[in-house]
């Protein structure tokens, strides 16, 4: 027995020793520099300075601002997101042959990696040579639009990148909810004669709550994270109106590097997502243990 256990630690020690280097060592590393002055002589120490870093950034009017534009993108991407993405499970739903198919070229977006997604949605919108402004000229007419350099046009092609990049995976795992909810159940409403919208409204969508709330908070914590998108789309631009937090959080780091501020904002940003992740779960157990 003791050498099953020492082989099965044995086994396990590596994936522990890379969670420890590249995990714990890193966080723990942040929420101490959160708390440390730097000076801009890489020869001097850092200083403690308690929350010093936490009151600058509530005083920071770009801090606040990066939240606020945080805030409208995450509302607009993740009921467009949660909208579209229900509407593609259910045609997908529909689909009995070839929805493997379907499927796996669905998720290509999802795949691009956001550098890549960036450049690409930047040339999209490019008020020059786009092909956004060369559909809208030759098919309605519309003048070039200023995409990217004007709001609120800059704001949204922030969200359409997001939510073409993600709104397939929404619609993934919503089609895996929408095949736990069993046949019988809808078979008997059919039979009963209710209409679609009915069994839309008092079948599926009940039972599909804990599955929207699962991937809405996946969505949440992505958007909130976000970086390569916006910062490739806009650079911030114009002025600092899509600067969004992860933009900010790049810019206190790697523009001013002010590493104390930067690594308290990082601090900020994860206890706040994980109240959320806290709420989320605490709703999706009382949704259950009700039903």
């Amino acid at each position: 027995m003791r050498g099953q256990t020492k082989f099965a630690w044995s086994m396990a020690a590596p994936s522990i020793i890379a969670l420890i280097a590249l995990g714990i060592v890193p966080l723990v590393w942040m929420v101490w520099t959160a708390f440390q002055a730097f000076s801009p002589n890489p020869t001097l120490p850092p200083q403690f300075i308690g929350l010093g870093n936490f009151e600058s950034l509530t005083s920071d009017p770009q801090f606040l601002g990066s939240l606020k534009i945080t805030a409208i993108v995450l509302v607009a991407a993740l009921f467009l997101q949660l909208v579209l993405g229900f509407i593609l499970a259910l045609a997908l739903y529909a689909i009995e042959r070839g929805r493997a198919l379907v499927v796996s070229l669905l998720l290509i977006p999802t795949a691009i990696a956001p550098i890549v997604a960036g450049i690409v949605w930047w040339m999209l919108f490019n008020a020059r040579f786009g092909a956004i402004n060369s559909i809208l000229l030759q098919w309605f007419g519309v003048d070039p639009v200023n995409w990217t350099i004007e709001m609120p046009t800059a704001l949204i092609a922030i969200v359409v990148a997001v939510v073409w990049q993600w709104t397939p995976f929404v619609a993934i795992i919503l089609l895996g909810g929408l095949t736990t909810i069993p046949r019988d159940v809808l078979d008997a409403a059919k039979i009963d004669g209710a209409p679609a919208r009915r069994v839309l409204r008092y079948i599926i969508l009940p039972m599909m709550r804990p599955f929207f709330l699962v991937v809405g908070l996946l969505m949440i914590i992505e958007i909130v994270r976000l970086y390569e998108l916006p910062f490739f789309i806009t650079q911030g631009g114009p002025g600092n109106e899509t600067v969004v937090a992860g933009v900010y959080l790049f810019k206190l780091a790697f523009s001013f590097f002010d590493l104390g501020r930067a690594s308290m904002m990082s601090v900020f940003l994860v206890i706040s997502l994980s109240i959320v992740a806290a709420l989320y779960m605490r709703l999706v157990a009382d949704k259950k243990s009700a039903a």
